[in-house]
């Protein structure tokens, strides 16, 4: 899972099987569609949602309950108190639910080891985001084309921004304008960050060029790949 979700994905990845997401979760209005999602407020501050099958042969409710209780307090006593809040962990026949709320998206970065940036567009580009990747136009939660330059996202220089790694589904504070081709756009405010896109026409590859490129993809170009970004309006 690179890293990610370190106290529950990745300690269970031996024997996951993830739930469908169709259980409802009591979360504002919003029913996440996919049994990993996140949500971020208009304070940056971010709530984390889990829906999975704990396998038997690895895990009890009991020893999931104290590795998550664990890891907040240890995170919380470096970073200060109720910085991670436990809002529920459920576990019954073998289900498991979590809801995570951190203070702030650098928190959620830190405690899963993974990238997580919400800020204005040119607060994005002082920390070195470049915004060179292909983008869709997004206007009342429908895809009006595709394939936007990243010079007319950045022009928007007070927008807002969501950057993190796929996959899981996001809802932000806003309604959405622009978003990276690798998302899937559900509604005004909710996005599937699949980090998949559509294959492009790639140029021939002579066998001389073929183990260059193919380190040359595995070191930047996978790892770009599963970066979404999420640009949208601020609420006034």
């Amino acid at each position: 899972m690179k890293g990610k979700r370190i106290l529950l994905l990745a300690a269970l990845a031996l024997g996951v099987v993830l739930l469908s997401g169709c259980e409802l979760l009591e979360h504002d209005s919003w029913e996440p569609q996919e049994s990993a999602a996140v949500s971020v407020a208009e304070d940056g501050s971010v709530t984390e949602i889990i829906n999975d099958t704990l396998d038997a042969a690895y895990y009890n409710a009991t020893e999931l309950e104290t590795m998550v209780q664990s890891e907040v307090a240890e995170y919380n006593a470096a970073h200060g108190e109720d910085t991670i809040l436990v809002d529920r962990l459920e576990t019954e026949e073998g289900k498991v639910s979590l809801v995570l709320k951190y203070a702030s998206a650098k928190d959620y970065a830190a405690f899963n080891n993974t990238e997580f940036f919400y800020g204005t567009v040119i607060s994005a580009q002082l920390e070195g985001y470049l915004f060179d990747v292909p983008y869709q136009k997004v206007e009342d939660g429908v895809v009006q084309s595709d394939r936007v330059d990243g010079s007319e996202v950045i022009r928007g220089l007070d927008k807002q921004v969501l950057i993190l790694k796929a996959p899981q589904e996001v809802q932000v504070p806003g309604n959405i304008l622009f978003t990276s081709v690798n998302a899937e756009v559900l509604s005004e405010n909710v996005v599937n960050a699949t980090g998949e896109a559509e294959e492009e026409n790639v140029e021939l590859v002579l066998p001389s060029n073929a183990v260059y490129r193919a380190e040359e993809s595995s070191f930047t170009e996978r790892s770009n790949a599963s970066r979404v970004y999420i640009i949208f309006d601020d609420i006034a």
